[in-house]
């Protein structure tokens, strides 16, 4: 009777263990099926053309570690402004453009308009939007230190001189 007793208390042991362990385990995949928030700093995105010595990369790692927490918290308070419909409404509209080949102002312009934003909306989008341009910014400046003049050249301007005008033939 008591080696009975004994293997159903080692048995109820190894259950207990194994249903905790499927636990952790389900919890675990929970998460990693979970998007992680992936944040792109726009003024560290390099052309792959520019080609870094060991202690810039240090330096741009470096960059990235101070400045992401910041952007991270400027697309949350993006993405707060918006309700759960207009999210749905511009992941859908982002995709109809393009799959349409609209690109840049266009592309912008087709989302916006799906969005159907408030003035307040509107309002908080630019305010938001005016941070993150500032914070890129610094970002510019602070890389501007720490590549080379050549390198420097390397990277395409936003704006400046990226589009080439057209003649008018009169």
């Amino acid at each position: 009777m008591l080696k009975l007793s004994k293997a159903l208390l080692t048995m109820t042991l190894i259950f207990a263990c194994v249903a905790s362990v499927n636990a952790a385990d389900k919890e675990a995949k929970k998460k990693k099926g979970k998007k992680q928030q992936t944040v792109r700093i726009q003024a560290l995105n390099l052309p792959k053309t520019i080609e870094l010595t060991d202690e810039q990369k240090e330096k741009i790692a470096g960059l990235k570690k101070e400045y992401t927490p910041q952007f991270v918290a400027l697309q949350k308070k993006n993405r707060e402004i918006l309700t759960p419909d207009q999210r749905k409404a511009r992941g859908k509209a982002m995709k109809q453009a393009k799959e349409e080949g609209k690109k840049g102002k266009e592309l912008r312009s087709a989302v916006n308009s799906a969005l159907k934003l408030s003035d307040d909306q509107s309002k908080q989008m630019k305010e938001v939007g005016a941070e993150m341009k500032k914070l890129n910014g610094e970002v510019r400046g602070k890389l501007s230190k720490i590549l080379t003049a050549d390198q420097l050249a390397k990277i395409k301007k936003p704006g400046k001189g990226s589009k080439k005008k057209k003649k008018k033939n009169t």
